[in-house]
């Protein structure tokens, strides 16, 4: 969803971030990245390092540009894909449960609603390798959203736009990154429950784990202690994003979150907490993706850094940036929220801010 960034620059909102935004409070390393951050234009930022040992948790800069209410560690952030670990979670249990397989095709859960669904399971849904079409790569779906960003999409408006595109390639021939799959797994959960998406997470995730600051959004709407996203042009405008609709990326990515919720998440998923240990073996199963020096399982990746391998997710959503890692074990973890789109290639600030994280949560040093 990265395109997303420059289609939106025709509806800037002009605003400063304010000289006044507040710094990290503690952290060492930690600190300086996220207050480097914050002087190269992110509004807010807050980072979470749990090595085993202790936690620590720095955050900087402005929750809102309009409040100027300093970021604080247990403020919520949209979390954009990582929504795909909590899903894929929950076709896993159903999968347990005997409910569903993962060898099921799409057309059995979704008669109709994929071309060729009949040779597509719902494994390659989940590690995508479905062959089908990215629906936020079709341009007249794109401009519909940029033009009007609080649109409620359902999700198959979303399917359909991404199905009137011949598939990429042919089912399990390719990995492909695609949020199309996640919608498509979201709707099997849904008819196969019987309840939709956003209870079946309550029921079987956050509500289990008191996440209560966790959940599946329909909507805009936010709490108080939620961060305001921008988007920031090369002239140093910004536009708040808090407003458009999370359901732009529905089942592949409209959770909103907090730092020690995500943290919380993953380790009772990594330790078995949520999954048996079948489930938990077929979700840890990889596609090798080596322009990513890692594999993709079903909902969640593993990537070899210089400081070990780690396990998790990483979301966009524009105006929001999640990185969410872990070791095996999930007791050593490590979350980045930022709250302003940045450069996220290597030698990047906030590549420099992730390895250190990493790093850190491993016990290593960089």
């Amino acid at each position: 969803m990265r395109k997303w960034i420059t289609v939106a620059a025709a509806a800037v909102l002009v605003v400063v971030v304010p000289s006044g935004a507040a710094m990290a409070k503690g952290g060492g390393e930690l600190r300086d990245s996220l207050d480097a951050l914050v002087r190269a234009g992110v509004t807010g930022a807050v980072v979470r390092v749990d090595d085993g040992q202790r936690v620590r948790t720095v955050a900087s800069g402005v929750a809102s540009l309009e409040s100027r209410r300093p970021v604080g560690g247990a403020d919520s952030f949209r979390i954009a894909s990582v929504t795909k670990s909590f899903v894929s979670t929950v076709v896993l249990q159903l999968v347990g449960e005997g409910r569903v397989r993962l060898s099921d095709s799409v057309e059995r859960w979704l008669p109709g609603v994929v071309p060729g669904g009949r040779g597509i399971t719902v494994r390659q849904l989940l590690n995508h390798t479905s062959g089908l079409f990215n629906y936020t790569d079709d341009q007249q779906w794109l401009a519909a959203a940029m033009a009007d960003p609080a649109r409620s999409w359902g999700a198959r408006e979303l399917v359909a736009a991404a199905v009137a595109h011949p598939p990429l390639s042919a089912p399990g021939a390719q990995w492909r990154y695609n949020n199309t799959n996640y919608i498509l797994a979201g709707l099997i959960a849904e008819t196969v429950a019987k309840r939709p998406l956003a209870r079946l997470v309550a029921e079987r995730i956050t509500g289990p784990l008191r996440l209560r600051d966790t959940f599946l959004a329909a909507d805009p709407r936010v709490g108080p202690n939620h961060v305001h996203g921008y988007l920031r042009s090369p002239e140093g405008e910004y536009t708040d994003t808090t407003s458009w609709s999370p359901t732009m990326q529905g089942a592949a990515g409209a959770m909103v979150s907090t730092p020690a919720d995500v943290s919380r998440f993953y380790r009772a998923l990594l330790s078995g907490e949520l999954l048996d240990q079948r489930q938990l073996q077929e979700m840890l199963t990889t596609v090798r993706v080596e322009e990513r020096n890692g594999g993709y399982g079903l909902g969640i990746y593993y990537i070899d850094t210089r400081c070990g391998r780690v396990w998790g997710h990483a979301g966009d959503f524009p105006g929001h940036h999640t990185i969410a890692y872990q070791d095996r074990s999930g007791r050593r973890s490590a979350v980045l929220e930022v709250a302003t789109d940045v450069d996220q290639e290597p030698g990047s600030l906030f590549d420099n801010t992730v390895t250190t994280m990493v790093c850190q949560m491993m016990g290593k040093r960089r």
